[in-house]
């Protein structure tokens, strides 16, 4: 019986709660042998998945020392492991990727689920975004095989390393529509509770309109973001749900009024955008209320599943009251969704995935 083929997958986050990296290896799992291996940040007990998993402790978990402690931990374990590719996540994860497979003899896939060096924690640090420019512009005009989130994204990598990156869009898989419970009106935000995300002007907005917001996820702003619902005196207006299981969250989005989606242009990273939330919005069939960057403007052209809004309360605010006010708009939105989650689904991304991994260089 012949072999399949082995992939390890590295990703600097906790396995339990990466929707990409689930569906990735889940789908390669159907011809390869593929563990993924990751950060244990939490106690949560790993779900049974179609592939292998593995997480690394650390008592580091930010800063230089932290990135360092990682890439030394999985290079050494790197060196030793059985596998065919490496699938590296992001720039953080890279270094001890390439390395090992250059010592090894062995393929590397990279997989850049965001502009790294554009993001907001390094746009206002020079110093630290040279050493990541420096990391970039080392490895990446070496690499053949590469995927990112976006076409923006890709067609900026390609013009400044001249390396070409295929495009595979964190779309969900298409299941059937949750339960919808009846109850109280509200938004959600789903992600990480990070700068940029507009969540403070999201907070501010709340207090002018007659609707609650739930927030699920965690992050750097998690306690300041606390503190000013708080402030506002919204506590019974905004709810922290934590980070929840991917399994957990449908059920939450679906019964939204609509989803909040208003990231500040805050970098390169943020402005070429398509985040998980804006395809997980669409298939719970709700409209989402989304900043109008140039990837979700190509898309609502196309479909129309959003009202647009800067990262702004006041922007927020005619948005919504614009979705609560007009139920002919609010009810094309949500069945423009119905017919875009039939194009915009993982199986549709699943085969430029696996074109990649086919022609493997």
């Amino acid at each position: 019986m012949d072999t399949k083929p082995r992939i390890i997958a590295t990703v600097i986050n906790d396995v339990i709660y990466d929707q990409r990296m689930i569906r990735i290896c889940t789908s390669l799992s159907q011809e390869y042998d593929v563990a993924l291996w990751g950060r244990k940040k939490s106690d949560a007990t790993l779900v049974t998945r179609p592939y292998k998993q593995r997480r690394f402790s650390f008592l580091v978990h930010k800063g230089a020392t932290f990135y360092l402690l990682y890439n030394l931990k999985m290079f050494y374990h790197l060196l030793f492991a059985k596998y065919d590719i490496i699938h590296a996540v992001d720039l953080d994860t890279l270094p001890a990727g390439y390395m090992a497979s250059k010592l090894r003899g062995k393929k590397l896939v990279y997989d850049s689920h965001e502009y790294f060096t554009e993001v907001p924690e390094l746009i206002n640090r020079p110093a630290k975004r040279n050493i990541w420019l420096k990391i970039e512009g080392a490895i990446l005009p070496k690499i053949k095989n590469a995927i990112t989130v976006g076409q923006m994204i890709a067609d900026e990598y390609t013009a400044k390393y001249k390396v070409a990156f295929q495009v595979v869009r964190n779309c969900p898989e298409l299941k059937p529509l949750a339960e919808v419970e009846p109850q109280e009106k509200y938004l959600i935000y789903q992600g990480a509770l990070n700068k940029g995300r507009g969540l403070e002007a999201t907070i501010q907005a709340m207090q002018h309109l007659p609707i609650k917001l739930k927030i699920a996820g965690s992050g750097d702003l998690d306690d300041e973001l606390r503190a000013l619902v708080a402030e506002y005196r919204l506590e019974d207006k905004v709810e922290f749900l934590g980070l929840l299981k991917p399994e957990e969250l449908p059920a939450y989005t679906a019964n939204a009024f609509a989803g909040i989606n208003v990231s500040e242009n805050l970098g390169l990273s943020y402005y070429y955008s398509l985040n998980n939330k804006y395809f997980d919005h669409i298939h719970a069939e709700i409209p989402s209320i989304t900043n109008p960057f140039p990837e979700y403007q190509l898309l609502n052209e196309k479909y129309e599943c959003s009202v647009f809004a800067t990262a702004q309360s006041e922007d927020i605010v005619k948005a919504v009251n614009l979705l609560l006010d007009d139920d002919q708009l609010y009810d094309r939105l949500r069945k423009n969704c119905l017919l875009a989650r039939e194009e915009l689904n993982w199986k549709n991304e699943e085969k430029a995935l696996l074109q990649v991994y086919a022609e493997i260089q």
